[in-house]
C-alpha cells in the first residue's frame, strides 16, 4: 500500500513534495482516503504546524504519511483522538481528494492487482 500512495503523492498536487518524504500536509487528504476505502478510524494529534491525521485499522494506528526517519521521534507523541471525514474536508480541497483517489486506486491495481481488492470479479 506505502508504494501505491507514494506513487500517488504527486509533483503537481504539492510542490513540496520529494520522494521517501511525503509531507505531513497530506496526512487530512489521506486518511480521508483510506478511511474511505479501507474503513477504519481517523485519529489526530497535535503537531508543531498544527493537525496530522492518520488511520486506525483493526486496532492498529498507520501513519501513512510520516516518513521511515519520523517514526521513532513521533511515535511515543500520537495523542489519537477521535476525528472524522468532516474534519478532515477543512484542510484540503475536492479536487486534490479526487486526484489523490484516482492516482491510488490506478497504483494500487499495479502493484497489488484488480482482483485482490475487488472480491466477487469472476474470470
Amino acid at each position: 500500500m506505502q508504494k501505491a500512495l507514494n506513487r500517488s503523492w504527486a509533483i503537481d498536487s504539492y510542490p513540496g513534495w520529494i520522494p521517501n518524504n511525503p509531507p505531513d500536509s497530506q496526512g487530512s487528504v489521506t486518511s480521508l482516503m483510506i478511511y474511505d476505502i479501507f474503513g477504519g478510524e481517523i485519529l489526530k494529534t497535535h503537531k508543531n504546524q498544527g493537525w496530522h491525521f492518520y488511520n486506525r485499522i483493526d486496532g492498529e494506528r498507520i501513519d501513512f504519511t510520516s516518513s521511515e526517519k519520523d517514526i521513532p521521534a513521533i511515535n511515543d507523541h500520537f495523542e489519537d483522538l477521535p476525528s472524522d471525514p468532516s474534519e478532515t474536508y477543512n484542510y484540503f480541497e475536492d479536487e486534490e481528494y479526487s486526484s489523490l483517489f484516482m492516482k491510488f486506486i490506478r497504483a494500487y491495481e499495479e502493484f497489488v492487482g484488480e482482483e485482490t481488492y475487488q472480491p466477487g470479479l469472476v474470470d
